[in-house]
Order: structure tokens, then C-alpha cells, then sequence
């Protein structure tokens, strides 16, 4: 049996969405809502955003700043759908208020997370892109300056071992590593891992993995006295969240020798423009795509999708972050009232 159609607009932020896709544009506009793309590529500020979302129902969201003042703004919008796991940048508390559901992807892209962050950590171990760099300016430094080191047999700790954490464990195993973990909220090691407390790990640790949300005991807590900790020949890998690192802090530290290099997909700003991260060479960059491949970006965007229609027709999607929010006035009910 044919359901009700929906009404309303679904604003898209997530800068990658096919309007035409089976899995995708064509199940909202099959269900009755139309599609607008306003991608994020770049700092988008409150007012932006409020400006931009307009009367939608609906929002299939990047990293964009929903405050509470968005949500005084916008009465209409019921559901927002982040394409990921992180909503430190939805005041979520404010989102519960007003009644807006936000639901998450749980399960689509974790493993490709863990790809990233051992392709930073390879690189890094490897000194790949000083390697890169020094054959792009003719030089062929073999076994001399860049010498670089071995992940086989490595002792890397990582703070914090949820999905994410777990699968990038899972990789380690194969290399040989000795695994220390730190996470307050493990009673017991994972099998083939230490459980220590943070201080050990930072000391002991040939490389460290950074996989925590970012919450308000999170955010800062790698700053210069964890540094002072670590090994002049470590490494520090961030796929998690910016602010969990203080870059100041970060960049002092790679400039004094007090570690050897780092590896960030994520940053206080983003993009990190005029950081002076940028201007190191023991640093290696990339812009947020530790959660992207082609096979993560469908499994996103598919359920993302799937979401909304879901929760515009009064469920309770798989990846809701506070259910108790329930929409007020469920897009299906305004079509049988209309």
C-alpha cells in the first residue's frame, strides 16, 4: 500500500548528495519533499546557515553550526541528518527544545576511518612525504637524514578504542604492534591490548591515535604538558576532532623536537587556514576525509536519506542521538490535515 505523500524541502549541506540517485535524491522526491543543495566547502557562520535553510523540514547536514539561535530562527525544521557520528557542532540540548530529531550514521563509514588513520600513521613512520618532497627537489637521500623507522613490532597507544578505535586495533594486530589503550570508560584490555592510563600511554608509546568524541573533558586534553610526555621519536595521529589537540601547543612541540611528527585529517578550523601547521614539513595534512571513500560516501548519503523520510513520517530512525525529541508536527500529519 502507497503511503501519504510528504511535503516540505530538505535543504542538503553534505557538499557530495545525488539528486537523481536511486538511494538518494529520488527517495525524497518519490516521497513527496523537494531537494535543495547548499554544500558546505567551507566556514559557514550562523547567520549563513539561517539564511540558507530557508522553510526547510529537513536538513542531510555536513559540519554546519546548528545553535540554538538556528533553531529559534527556523520553527519548521524537524530532522536533522549528520552524515557521520559527530554532532559537537549541534547544540543538541537546544535541538531537544525546539523538538528537532538528529540522527546519525552509525556503521557506514568507521572502517574507512580506520584506513585513513593507518595511512597517516604509515606515512608518518615511513617519512613519506619528506621522502616525496626530497625526490621532487633532486635529492636521492637513501639511509641518510630521512631514515625512517618500522611500524612492525611499534608499542602505539591509543586514546580512546569505540568503533573506530576497535578497527584500527584490528589492523595494528597484523603489523605486530604492542597495543596500550587508554579509556576511562574500559573495565578490562581488549584481547591483545594494555589498558593503561593516559600518562603511561603517552610516555611509552613509539606512536600515539587519537579516537574520542569531542566533548567538554575532551576538548584540549593533548596540550603542552602531554607533550612534555611523549617521545622525541613519536608520532601523533588525529582522525578524531580539532579541538581535542591544541595546535598551539602541537606546533611548539613539533618545532622543539619534543615529538617527531604529526598527522591531522581534522583541525580546530577547518579549513585550517593560516595555521602554522602548514608551514611544517613533519606534518602531514589532509581535509577532513578520514570517513570518505566512494563505498563510505553512498553508505552516508543512503542513510542519511533514508532518515529523514523516516523521521518525517513520525519513526524513530536507527542513529538518533535524542529520540525523545520527536518532531512536533510530523510532515505525514501536516499532508493528511492539509
Amino acid at each position: 500500500m502507497s503511503q501519504e505523500k510528504l511535503r516540505g524541502e530538505v535543504v542538503v549541506t553534505w557538499p557530495v548528495y545525488d539528486l537523481t540517485g536511486p538511494d538518494t535524491g529520488a527517495v525524497l522526491s518519490d516521497a513527496g519533499l523537494t531537494v535543495r543543495l547548499a554544500p558546505k566547502t567551507g566556514p559557514r557562520m550562523v547567520d549563513d546557515l539561517i539564511d540558507l535553510l530557508g522553510d526547510a523540514v529537513a536538513v542531510i547536514a555536513s559540519t554546519d553550526p546548528f545553535t540554538v539561535d538556528v533553531f529559534h530562527a527556523r520553527p519548521k525544521l524537524e530532522v536533522i541528518a549528520r552524515t557521520g557520528v559527530g554532532v559537537d557542532t549541534i547544540d543538541v540540548g537546544a535541538a531537544t527544545d525546539a523538538g528537532v530529531l538528529i540522527v546519525t550514521t552509525p556503521g557506514a563509514n568507521e572502517e574507512t576511518v580506520a584506513d585513513h588513520t593507518l595511512a597517516l600513521l604509515l606515512a608518518l613512520v615511513r617519512r613519506l612525504p619528506e621522502h616525496d618532497a626530497s625526490v621532487r627537489a633532486g635529492n636521492w637521500d637513501r639511509a641518510g637524514s630521512l631514515n625512517p623507522g618500522d611500524l612492525f613490532e611499534a608499542t602505539v597507544g591509543l586514546v580512546g578504542s569505540g568503533t573506530i578505535g576497535r578497527a584500527v586495533i584490528r589492523r595494528l594486530q597484523g603489523f605486530g604492534c604492542t597495543i596500550l589503550v587508554a579509556d576511562p570508560g574500559l573495565d578490562e584490555p581488549q584481547e591483545g591490548t594494555e589498558l593503561v592510563a593516559l600518562d603511561e600511554l603517552l610516555q611509552r608509546a613509539d606512536a600515539v591515535s587519537l579516537h574520542v568524541p569531542l566533548l567538554p573533558q575532551t576538548r584540549g586534553m593533548i596540550g603542552a604538558a602531554e607533550f612534555e610526555m611523549m617521545r622525541p621519536t613519536a608520532v601523533l595521529i588525529n582522525a578524531s576532532r580539532g579541538h581535542i589537540v591544541d595546535e598551539v601547543a602541537l606546533t611548539a612541540a613539533l618545532r622543539g623536537g619534543q615529538i617527531a611528527a604529526a598527522g591531522f585529517d581534522v583541525f580546530a578550523a577547518e579549513p585550517p587556514i593560516g595555521s602554522e601547521l602548514l608551514g611544517l614539513p613533519n606534518v602531514l595534512l589532509t581535509p577532513h576525509v578520514g570517513g570518505l571513500s566512494h563505498r563510505a560516501i553512498a553508505e552516508l548519503t543512503r542513510r542519511a536519506t533514508s532518515a529523514v523520510v523516516d523521521a518525517l513520517r513520525g519513526g524513530v530512525p536507527v542513529g538518533a542521538v535524542n529520540p525523545e525529541a520527536r518532531p512536533r508536527l510530523p510532515s505525514s500529519r501536516q499532508a493528511r490535515n492539509a
